[in-house]
């Protein structure tokens, strides 16, 4: 097997890894047999495009022919979107219970705008989970909420909601600050220039 080969296999096994699949679990989202799978990730077998294509996107992965001289700039961008940050397990366990709670409240059959506001915000605030450090905020969105099976009602939505609002917009901002803080800076500038 060559070295172009290896380093294939080798990438194809820890993306069956990373996401937790056994290779038995691969072959049914891939629909390539198990042992051919075993035999691709060992080196024993030279893979085939079609056996290639269909393991990659059972994995997410996008097989592309890059430029050589682009190839540099793929593999950064690459390495970026696999180090970005992971969701903390505190996060994720608050998170796992806001959406149980929003479950909950979905099955009183509650009728308000501000529970569907609610269920939106809830979407757009998971798409920057990773970004969460600090937990308190979820916690006294989940109390919140919990105060909707009480007296609390609609005014408990509306609490939930706003302090979601704000969660989300905060988390936005943060990584909108930082993509801007990667923007390259340039090597002059035109404007402010007086040439009188």
């Amino acid at each position: 097997m060559s070295y172009v080969s290896e380093k294939l296999a080798a990438k194809l096994r820890a993306g069956r890894e990373k996401k937790g699949l056994s290779q038995r679990a691969l072959s049914a989202l891939a629909g390539v047999p198990q042992s051919h799978i075993s035999k691709i990730e060992s080196g024993a077998v030279n893979l085939t495009v079609s056996s290639l294509t269909a393991i990659a996107n059972a994995l997410d992965l996008e097989l592309a022919l890059v430029p050589r001289k682009a190839a540099p700039a793929v593999r950064a961008i690459t390495r970026s979107v696999s180090d970005a940050p992971k969701a903390t397990p505190e996060a994720r366990k608050e998170i796992a219970q806001i959406s149980k709670q929003l479950e909950h409240i979905q099955s009183l059959k509650i009728d308000s705008p501000a529970f569907e506001t609610l269920q939106r915000q809830f979407r757009e605030m998971r798409q920057f989970g990773n970004l969460i450090r600090n937990t308190d905020t979820l916690r006294s969105i989940r109390e919140a909420l919990k105060a909707v099976d009480g007296a609390g009602g609609v005014a408990a939505l509306q609490d939930a909601s706003r302090q979601m609002n704000s969660l989300r917009n905060t988390l936005a901002r943060g990584v909108a600050n930082e993509d801007r803080a990667r923007l390259p800076r340039p090597a002059y500038r035109l404007d402010g220039d007086n040439d009188e």
